[in-house]
């Protein structure tokens, strides 16, 4: 993977009349890189490949693929493969002819042609498939023709505008880690839109996550999920839990007659609005010789999750209750049951702190 940027995109608009469907929205993709544009429905990511794939004009703002101005070019110009969420087979032709379709336009012989259908049959783990119909095949199996179809002329780009969505659970996360593999044997820079957030974060080298038509955050994976740049991050990438509270002090927040100690608070001064953000799996039962942020709570509702328990706390004083996720291990030790009184604690450490109210 190179470090120079291979598609660059800068202070992109798009308005569809007097609505704003993308808001000054810059961003560098290196070569080689796998980058999921994460959001909710209408947040503009399918917007923004459809820009990139040139299927629609941006209001202002341009694109450089390779360092060539491709804003306006025709679709036929850009160098780019695409996998959609309906597959979009064409249902008269084979799984060969299929594969082959956008070869004949570049003017491959017939045998060359053969070959590549061959080797990318192989690739995608479908090799004999060549006379077969999309009808004889399922789901999985056409979304792998589509991919095969989209990589036949070793596109610079691989766009995927939510390939997995219309598949089941279970096909869905063995073609994820397929998908992924054969991104990083190729080295082919990819995008892929998705509104999934385990897709993202399983899948991604980096995420663009999108929000009412502007980017909220881009980061890896694990930044995006271990700090959020705001609240909207936060909520929508993993589970997470909020306190109204206010700053009393440096380091040190009221929460509904609790004082809470949190590292974070340095961007707020006394008496400003703030929120507390602390993910399930973060919340501690086993808090001997801790001090810090200990409260005493009750389990309104437990939660089987098979790998570890869910408990719907209920704090002192506060009206909104929390979760708190517990390994099955501790679980055994706990032995918590539901109407139970505990104590709980919010480590200062893992407490996300961001300005303004809830």
């Amino acid at each position: 993977m190179s470090n120079k940027a291979y598609l660059e995109l800068n202070n992109i608009d798009q308005m569809f009349g007097t609505y704003q469907a993308l808001k000054n929205v810059s961003l560098n993709i290196k070569e080689g890189e796998f980058v999921c544009f994460l959001g909710p429905s209408g947040c503009g990511k399918t917007s923004l490949l459809r820009i990139i794939a040139g299927l629609d004009t941006p209001t202002s703002g341009s694109i450089l693929q390779a360092g060539k101005d491709i804003t306006y070019a025709p679709v036929n110009h850009r160098d780019f493969g695409i996998v959609f969420q309906s597959y979009a087979l064409f249902p008269n032709l084979t799984v060969a002819d299929n594969i082959a379709y956008g070869l004949v336009s570049k003017k491959f012989s017939a045998n060359d042609r053969r070959v590549r259908v061959t080797e990318l049959l192989a690739t995608v783990g479908m090799s004999g498939s060549e006379g077969r119909y999309p009808a004889q095949l399922s789901g999985g199996q056409q979304q792998r023709v589509a991919l095969a179809r989209a990589l036949a002329t070793s596109p610079g780009l691989l766009l995927l505008d939510e390939p997995l969505s219309a598949l089941d659970a279970r096909v869905r996360a063995h073609l994820r880690q397929e998908i992924k593999q054969l991104q990083e044997k190729l080295g082919v820079t990819t995008i892929m839109v998705t509104h999934d957030q385990e897709e993202a974060l399983t899948m991604a080298d980096q995420i663009v996550v999108m929000n009412q038509g502007v980017i909220e955050q881009i980061g890896t994976p694990q930044d995006v999920y271990a700090k959020p740049n705001t609240p909207f991050v936060a909520e929508f990438v993993g589970e997470m839990n909020f306190l109204s509270a206010e700053v009393s002090g440096v380091g040190v927040m009221q929460s509904a007659g609790l004082t809470l100690r949190c590292d974070q608070s340095s961007h707020l001064t006394i008496g400003d609005p703030a929120q507390l953000a602390i993910r399930p799996e973060d919340v501690r039962f086993q808090t001997e010789g801790e001090e810090d942020n200990k409260m005493n709570a009750k389990v309104l509702h437990l939660e089987f999750l098979g790998s570890r328990m869910r408990a719907l706390l209920e704090l002192e004083n506060h009206e909104r209750p929390i979760l708190a996720d517990i390994s099955m291990n501790e679980m055994a030790e706990l032995n918590l049951i539901q109407g139970q009184s505990v104590v709980c604690q919010l480590p200062h450490d893992r407490l996300h702190v961001f300005g303004g109210k809830a």
